[in-house]
């Protein structure tokens, strides 16, 4: 057997290569000419000893998802299909670019899986392409997307490149969606998630009123490899599947991040003006020294919505279970820690 991955350089696209080099079955992963390895052969040997001979068993293609040509060379062959890459950003600057990459990268993919008639398709998606329940209320599978002047341009992005998706389902593709919520996991502390960790480490006061949905990477992974069996295909396929184990209050995510980490716990609440008055100068120090902002419009809004999902569904249909949240923070605590 031999999958295609695309974002394999990615915290989750990593962990994704370690799970199915494990796992013994073929794997080529797709990466630009310039990708830095380093990220992906460090997460490998977080987890085995034998990190260096399970990365070499990785074929990497370089190449483009909006390079069609290169892309039909890459996946021929291939039993399956994870497209797990996308380009995420909430700098306003980045909305052409994301729409382009994600939408139009999604686009070639599904068509060249139609093409060549791969029977499995895994599209890694998000909560952001699902709709928002008032009140807190939990989001699942049912809800649609709803555009508005709220909504990111990366919500935005995911949810077309969804409706790609669902176009090749009715062309004859056969595919399962993952939507996971915030995916926690060790990788690149400087960016993602892990960054989680290293703002807690340089000592954060400061906490903002919203909840989020949270879930391992380890777990999102285990996810993606259970819907893609054999066995269960014609009960899971053409559906999609929020993968969120827990939804946790920011205030109480960073204090177990603190815990995690022996230090102190954050405690002054980040009110709205201060958010506002945040952005605002983050936009300012971003036109003066072209970096990208620290806190947009975007994030700030983000930082105080309640937002809460139902990860329920993947349980019931394969008899999946999640990871504590309490055992992820701990378990990337000691690895940052280790590493640091």
């Amino acid at each position: 057997m031999m999958i295609f991955l695309t974002g394999g350089t990615g915290m989750l696209g990593a962990h994704l290569l370690l799970d199915l080099t494990k796992s013994g079955v073929s794997v080529r992963a797709l990466k630009r000419v310039n990708s830095d390895l380093s990220v992906v052969r460090k997460i490998f040997s977080w987890y085995s000893s034998e990190a260096d001979k399970l990365f070499q068993q990785i074929e990497w293609f370089e190449g483009d998802m909006l390079d069609k040509a290169a892309l039909h060379e890459a996946m021929a062959g291939a039993d399956a299909v994870i497209h797990a890459a996308a380009k995420i950003s909430f700098d306003p600057r980045d909305r052409n670019a994301m729409l382009l990459e994600n939408v139009e990268g999604t686009a070639n993919l599904v068509d060249l899986a139609i093409e060549l008639n791969i029977p499995r398709f895994c599209h890694v998606s998000s909560v952001a392409a699902l709709g928002d329940q008032d009140g807190g209320m939990p989001v699942d599978e049912a809800f649609s997307w709803k555009n508005d002047r709220r909504r990111s341009a990366y919500s935005e992005s995911k949810f077309l490149s969804e409706m790609e998706v669902w176009r090749g389902v009715q062309e004859g593709l056969e595919c399962v969606i993952v939507n996971p919520s915030i995916i926690l996991g060790p990788g690149n502390w400087k960016s993602g998630s892990p960054r989680f960790f290293q703002t807690v480490a340089k000592g954060m006061k400061f906490y903002t009123k919203g909840q989020a949905g949270f879930v391992d990477v380890r777990d999102v992974s285990s996810a993606i490899l259970a819907l893609l069996q054999e066995k269960d295909w014609d009960a899971v396929k053409n559906q999609r599947y929020v993968v969120s184990a827990e939804n946790l209050p920011y205030r109480e995510f960073f204090d177990r991040i603190a815990v995690a980490l022996q230090l102190k716990k954050p405690t002054i609440p980040a009110n709205r003006l201060m958010l506002q008055l945040g952005w605002r100068t983050s936009r300012l120090v971003s036109s003066l020294t072209g970096s990208y902002p620290a806190l947009t419009r975007e994030t700030a809004r983000n930082a105080e919505k309640i937002s809460a999902y139902d990860g329920s569904k993947i349980t019931r249909m394969i008899g999946f279970g999640y990871t504590s949240i309490d055992t992820t923070i701990r378990d990337i605590g000691k690895i940052f820690l280790e590493d640091n």
